[in-house]
């Protein structure tokens, strides 16, 4: 009965949202073009990789470019080839035409911009501005609290069906499994502020509880107690803050606390989250972003600390410094309760159980170094050198595929990368030695024959000897390490509204991995033809087939044998208007898994979104009816859902089922907006979800998400 009741609550409240009354229009994230692109994306990217990715830097950077517009009359501009929404050929075009054609009056004038389509405009809209350049105005008090513009939010989530993991147990029962039991509650608060002046100033801190970590009112028996020792704590899991200023000078950049550091490909620095074969083209050319602040409550893959970035003339340098304490898996410990050493590095984030708590702030890492970067109109030539020490020796239970991963407490990468942009052509690359000696290198070019023909070809050798904690560089596993390849990518406009983007990637890892356990090779081909039928309807149909190898799991085979398998799939998607005030998205996919062992799954999700927006209104409500089919895991679907805004929800979907969610949004007295949003899978043909402590039984899981934000 609570549960139905919770419900009731729930869709009373989305309810007196829409019958809510205010005198300004809402406030909305983007586009519909900028928004399909984004959700593009993030599909793409869960596509890539087999672990769970976490999009939020992703997200915050969208955001807060729509809510901070991009000054085209300004430096500001290199910030749209960071997030590759144009390529650098466009990045030059746009320099170009104000040097010689001044600065921009109005956005219209981006159509006499070579390269520049309706579609990419579109796209551009909500997140570009004209005016004039004040990045060289002097700051003072008086304007800091004048024109700072401020923002908090509050986020509350939770699963609102018991899983196993929160049932009471006896302490013997729970030191004899000391994983199997949540010590926290289920539900996940997130508080965090931020401070925007004219972007050029920000600041502001983040905390975060995620379900069933600790907080401040949960009970542990004395027992429980003594087993955690001084790992217990009390209050949010996480807080991070952080302080970044730019055009300060000499100074181009500096940040204090949280940041993150991207140079060059990523091959030798590149902390946060990158794209890798998400988007293709001339897109899988990186723009280092440099330093940036890390606004989001992410808990793996940032820098704290110190950075700053001194620019003269044509020679920029950078120095950083991080210190913070990471989470790893202790091996064995001193008197001191100091880990000697640790076994591995956890990036979860979570600590729910006894386990991950002793494995929560296990080791110091240390990491500092620097760039010297020398740029003009077409030519940037940077080298990086960082150096990174751990409190603990990492030491690796042996296995098959291991042999060459970094061992130890201190490791040292150097890098040379380049980059030429000259009308029809670049050419760029970065090649990355560790500390052993083992080299990575990849070089790639683009040609552009044509104003809407971008031709990509790729190469990467990254030795199996190669090391580096925090790389992230153009992939097809996530270590970057013992992998070779060719890649090959197109993006034509055939016509006004057409778009079709081919590529395809040749790869072969020298060395062993986790999945196989002898050197193996493998393809990915992908196609992808969008159509803008006009400015409330557009399509894409989208096919893509990988093939990689993996262990055989036949009985009546060598156990290490390694086989291929091939996932193909085909995704087709249409949103379109009704009138003003409803947009509506049909998504269709099919999926096929096969071994070469002669085992085959299939998997299809269907699935209907009707977003009500009436014009002029301060309330806005989002549905979605989906269904699903599939064999098992291996042919899971991706599909992205509306969330509440700095949140995201991607789900795999797999069985057989339907899934169903409502988003509603209000904005109040001008400076409050409120999100509520509640999901339900339902599956017909199973009697219980998940495994371990998420195990829930039943056929049903409902997700509940309430978030406020208060800007002034």
């Amino acid at each position: 009965m609570r549960k139905f009741r919770t419900l009731g609550i729930l869709v009373a409240f989305l309810g007196i949202t829409v019958m809510a009354k205010a005198q300004i229009a809402i406030d909305t994230l983007s586009s519909d073009a900028l928004n399909q692109l984004l959700i593009e994306q993030i599909e793409r990217l869960a596509d890539e990789g087999e672990e769970e990715n976490d999009y939020e830097e992703l997200l915050d950077n969208y955001i807060f470019y729509s809510e901070n517009p991009i000054n085209l009359n300004s430096e500001e501009i290199v910030h749209l080839a960071e997030l590759q929404l144009i390529n650098a050929f466009q990045l030059e075009e746009l320099r170009k035409y104000r040097r010689y054609y001044g600065d921009f009056l109005f956005l219209d004038e981006l159509e006499m911009v070579e390269g520049f389509d309706e579609q990419t405009i579109n796209i551009l809209r909500p997140i570009v501005c004209i005016r004039e350049d004040n990045s060289k105005d002097k700051i003072t008090g008086q304007k800091l609290a004048r024109y700072g513009k401020h923002q908090v939010i509050g986020r509350y989530e939770q699963v609102l069906e018991k899983q196993q993991g929160y049932y009471p147990i006896s302490d013997e029962e729970l030191l004899d499994k000391p994983n199997s039991r949540y010590l926290g509650s289920p539900q996940k608060y997130e508080l965090r502020y931020s401070y925007n002046y004219r972007n050029k100033i920000r600041a502001g801190f983040a905390l975060k509880k995620d379900a069933g970590e600790l907080f401040f009112n949960d009970k542990l028996s004395d027992t429980i107690k003594s087993v955690l020792g001084n790992k217990r704590y009390s209050g949010f899991d996480f807080f991070g803050f952080h302080l970044y200023a730019n055009d300060l000078g000499c100074v181009k950049d500096v940040a204090l606390g949280d940041y993150q550091l991207s140079f060059g490909q990523g091959l030798t620095l590149w902390s946060g989250m990158n794209f890798g074969k998400a988007v293709a083209g001339s897109s899988v050319m990186r723009q280092g972003r440099g330093i940036r602040p890390k606004a989001s409550s992410s808990e793996a893959t940032f820098m704290r600390g110190a950075a700053v970035t001194l620019n003269f003339g044509k020679f920029y340098g950078t120095a950083f410094y991080s210190n913070r304490m990471i989470d790893a898996n202790v091996s064995m410990a001193d008197s001191l309760d100091e880990a000697e050493y640790v076994s591995s590095i956890q990036e979860t984030g979570y600590h729910r159980t006894i386990g991950e708590i002793l494995d929560r702030h296990a080791i110091r890492q240390q990491v500092f170094g620097g760039h010297l970067a020398f740029a003009n109109e077409h030519l940037e030539i940077g080298y990086t050198l960082h150096h990174t020490m751990l409190s603990a020796e990492l030491q690796l239970t042996p296995s098959h595929f291991n042999q060459f991963y970094f061992q130890g407490n201190q490791l040292t990468n150097q890098g040379l990368d380049f980059k030429y942009v000259n009308g029809k052509f670049a050419l760029f690359g970065e090649g990355s030695m560790s500390f052993n000696k083992a080299f990575a290198g990849l070089v790639g070019l683009t040609v552009r024959p044509t104003g809407y023909i971008n031709f990509t070809a790729l190469y990467r050798n990254y030795d199996k000897r190669y090391q580096n904690l925090i790389a992230s560089p153009f992939a097809e596993s996530s270590r970057g390490q013992g992998e070779k390849g060719v890649y090959l990518g197109i993006e034509v406009a055939p016509a006004p509204y057409w778009n079709i983007l081919l590529y395809a990637d040749q790869f072969q890892f020298t060395w062993l991995t986790m999945q196989a356990y002898a050197p193996s090779w493998g393809h990915d081909y992908y196609c992808r033809i969008s159509h803008s039928i006009n400015k409330k309807t557009s399509y894409y149909l989208q096919f893509r087939s990988k093939t990689k190898m993996k262990n055989s799991t036949d009985e009546h085979t060598f156990s290490y044998y390694p086989i291929f398998y091939t996932k193909n799939s085909v995704k087709f998607n249409i949103n379109y208007m009704i009138g003003n005030n409803f947009a509506l998205c049909n998504k269709a996919e099919y999926a096929h898994y096969k071994n070469d062992d002669g085992s085959n799954s299939r998997g299809y999700f269907v699935c209907q979104d009707v977003a009500y927006k009436p014009q002029n209104k301060p309330f806005s409500l989002t549905f979605r009816y989906a269904l699903f089919d599939t064999d098992d895991y291996n042919a899971r679907v991706y599909a992205y859902e509306n969330d509440v805004l700095y949140s995201f929800s991607i789900p795999a979907l797999y069985g057989k089922g339907m899934r169903i969610y409502l988003l509603g949004k209000v904005k109040l007295f001008n400076a409050l907006t409120i999100y509520a949003r509640i999901g339900r899978t339902i599956y017909s043909n199973q009697d219980e979800i998940s495994s371990g402590p998420s195990l829930i039984k039943g056929n049903h899981k409902t997700d509940l998400k309430v978030e406020a934000i208060w800007k002034f």
